[in-house]
């Protein structure tokens, strides 16, 4: 599996479910994969097969999945379907739409709802905040700049279990500050809001929630 290309293998994954679920059920899983299990080896597909199968249907499935997913690995390219990201995407790993530019794009929608001053009050706290977790050096730094409106948020593949965690620890701010009720509202609005705007990132939003 590793000596295959990214987009084969994306590919891969693509084909192996068609079977199984709809099209927008197939592409959440694609990026699941991407966010999870890119750099993996191929037996990490039980773990991918049991993330994505929740409904007790899919559930009663996974061995059929899981040897899709096998079979649709070792066939050659040219039976697989067409990348469902496009002919670019060779390099994409480089600079995917991924979870961590999801993150972004719902942070800044949920303190564009605040006032400036609660903005910047929200901001020093966060990074205060973060300053207490062992977080990578480089992802400590990025997000430094990105609170102090010096640049954007570039945190790469970041895994969405850390991103998580980021959002969290900024929504029990906002709760601390506001109060539940209008923090909820505030979250509430700022997924519809990235909805709405970047519809693309539609499906790596429930990776953060």
């Amino acid at each position: 599996m590793s000596k295959r290309s990214v987009s084969d293998r994306r590919r891969a994954i693509y084909t192996g479910l068609q079977n199984f679920m709809d099209e927008a059920a197939v592409l959440k899983a694609v990026a699941h994969w991407e966010n999870r299990y890119i750099d993996q080896p191929s037996l990490a597909l039980q773990r991918f097969v049991a993330d994505i199968c929740q409904t007790p249907e899919l559930k009663e499935q996974r061995s059929s999945i899981l040897r899709s997913l096998i079979q649709a690995m070792g066939q050659d390219s040219n039976k697989l379907l067409a990348d469902p990201r496009g002919d670019d995407t060779e390099d994409q790993v480089e600079n995917p739409v991924s979870a961590s530019q999801t993150f972004a794009e719902l942070m800044l929608a949920m303190m564009g709802q605040l006032d400036d001053q609660l903005q910047h009050k929200l901001r020093i706290e966060l990074f205060a905040a973060l300053r207490q977790r062992q977080l990578p050096h480089a992802t400590l730094e990025a997000l430094q700049r990105w609170l102090g409106n010096r640049q954007a948020l570039i945190l790469g593949n970041a895994p969405p279990a850390l991103l998580q965690k980021l959002l969290n620890q900024y929504y029990v701010l906002l709760c601390e500050n506001i109060g539940p009720v209008r923090a909820d509202k505030i979250l509430a609005s700022g997924v519809a809001q990235v909805q709405r705007e970047h519809p693309k990132l539609d499906i790596f939003l429930d990776e953060l929630l």
